[in-house]
């Protein structure tokens, strides 16, 4: 098995594995910490979140230029490529700390209606600490980009695996003996730092990287920093998109609100990693052929063939959370988080366009073309912020839920897909590909909402196990037969026959 086929694979296991420990993590969470607790928690994330952003765009930038260097077998041009990156990285952290000290005291108060003083000092403890963690980790994004540019997909995600099981084990050892949430974050901290030592062992042990500037390339660096700060204003948006509501809510509306509405954010963030899960792997591939004359065929073959693989995924979960959305959240976190399945939903929905098209945004990377959509999310970014901040006072979290989907249809939805056929991205083909999956599909989602409808199954963590399953099953048999190309059916066919065989 390649290492692209594997890292999916185990980026499957690590979602799914994601996906269940959530389902225990979060109620053990709320078990420890009250729920005003929990929401100071995600509000603390939320101003964090912001700063997340500071890699400006370069661990992509990383794999795209390396991955580059090494087709060419550019030895010396990947150790200075590298030996560019520490240092921009170096400068980066510094300006992390200088900011968040500035955002601190810029947000902090907006919320003293709503958040006690107590509450105020816990959170400036809480900032600071996973403000130190970022200023850490985040110039370890070039060892993890490096393992990516080498397509070193299996070493990669099964350190994330291990981070994923080993992390809530931890922070409930810690919690049982001090249900803190000062306590949680260092914990969270740590398994970070951990992580981040194991991909730059894994680099300078098993890849043999070095660092090593020959000499400093203003022009170079200049055409680093333009690809970067298009990716970098694409995280900026990103992050307004879906950490926005919580800030908003926060200071409108309480803690309480935040608690709700983060369930929902978290459940999207599983949703979008599913589907971002299969194109992910293609960054480095994409980034080699962009380097290609006539390449646009085969770059046109693996966003067509992509999109449908995700479109299976996607619309599975989709149609998934519809059916069990409910039941789901009331046995997750119980009834008074149940406003978060309204949420979700729309959320679900607007996103289904931009994530079967995630390929396309590897392509616009890979081919320098990326600036035109990192200005139209701006654009709808800050629309969903003007329309989201008035609308949330009278209407509170589903003004913030619906607005958000409704951009997202706009800007990722339709204008990204005039730009795409624009660029020569076979978008029709995409499309005529996708409609023909459709229909199948609804077959097992009209059986299973009337055998749902008509029968009613009680609400048992077994049941909802068991219809989960049995909804999953009968959706990818009745597709394998009514949809699935010969593609599509040899992926299913292959590991089946290997089983039986041994």
């Amino acid at each position: 098995m390649n290492q692209r086929k594997a890292g999916v694979i185990l980026s499957y296991i690590s979602m799914g594995l994601n996906a269940l420990i959530g389902f225990v993590y979060i109620p053990l969470l709320l078990a420890f910490l009250s729920k005003e607790q929990y929401g100071l928690y995600q509000l603390v994330g939320s101003m964090i979140a912001y700063l997340t952003i500071m890699d400006f765009g370069l661990a992509n930038t990383t794999v795209r230029y390396y991955s580059r260097l090494r087709a060419a077998k550019d030895k010396q041009g990947q150790e200075n490529l590298l030996a560019t990156m520490l240092r921009l990285y170096g400068g980066i952290s510094f300006f992390i700390l200088i900011i968040g000290f500035l955002l601190l005291h810029i947000l902090l108060p907006f919320y003293t209606k709503t958040l006690t003083p107590a509450d105020i000092l816990t959170a400036k403890y809480i900032y600071w600490i996973m403000l130190f963690n970022l200023a850490i980790i985040i110039p370890g994004n070039i060892f993890s980009a490096v393992i990516q540019a080498h397509e070193k997909f299996i070493f990669l995600r099964c350190a994330n695996i291990a981070n994923i099981v080993l992390q809530p084990c931890l922070v409930f050892a810690v919690l049982h003996f001090k249900a803190s949430v000062v306590a949680l974050v260092i914990v969270q901290t740590l398994c970070n730092l951990s992580l981040f030592t194991a991909n730059a062992y894994y680099c300078f042990a098993k890849l043999k990287i070095r660092f090593h500037l020959y000499h400093w390339d203003g022009k170079f660096v200049k055409e680093i920093l333009y690809f970067s700060f298009f990716i970098f204003l694409n995280a900026i948006m990103d992050q307004i998109y879906w950490k926005t509501g919580q800030l908003i809510l926060g200071a409108v509306v309480g803690t309480v609100s935040v608690a709700i509405y983060s369930v929902a954010i978290q459940l999207t963030m599983a949703y979008m990693g599913f589907s971002a899960n299969i194109s992910g792997v293609f960054l480095p591939h994409l980034s080699a052929l962009a380097c290609k004359a006539d390449s646009m065929p085969e770059i046109n073959q693996i966003f067509i063939k992509v999109g449908r693989l995700q479109f299976y995924v996607v619309m599975l979960l989709f149609w998934g959370f519809c059916l069990f959305g409910k039941p789901f959240i009331l046995l997750w976190v119980g009834e008074s988080f149940l406003p978060a399945y309204t949420y979700t939903l729309l959320f679900f929905a607007a996103l289904i366009i931009p994530l079967i098209q995630n390929t396309g945004i590897l392509i616009l990377q890979a081919k320098n073309k990326h600036a035109f959509r990192a200005v139209i999310f701006v654009i709808i970014a800050l629309l969903n912020v003007a329309l989201s901040i008035p609308l949330a006072k009278h209407y509170g979290a589903l003004a913030c839920a619906t607005v958000t989907a409704g951009c997202l249809l706009l800007g990722q939805g339709l204008i990204l897909n005039i730009y795409y056929k624009y660029l020569g991205i076979a978008v029709g083909a995409f499309w005529k590909g996708i409609f023909s999956i459709f229909c199948p599909m609804l077959i097992p989602v009209v059986l299973f909402s009337a055998y749902l409808h008509y029968i009613k199954p009680p609400h048992t963590v077994l049941i909802l196990g068991a219809n989960i399953v049995g909804f999953s099953v009968l959706y990818i048999v009745i597709l394998c037969f009514f949809a699935f190309n010969s593609y599509e059916k040899e992926l299913i066919k292959r590991p089946i026959l290997k089983f039986i065989k041994k």
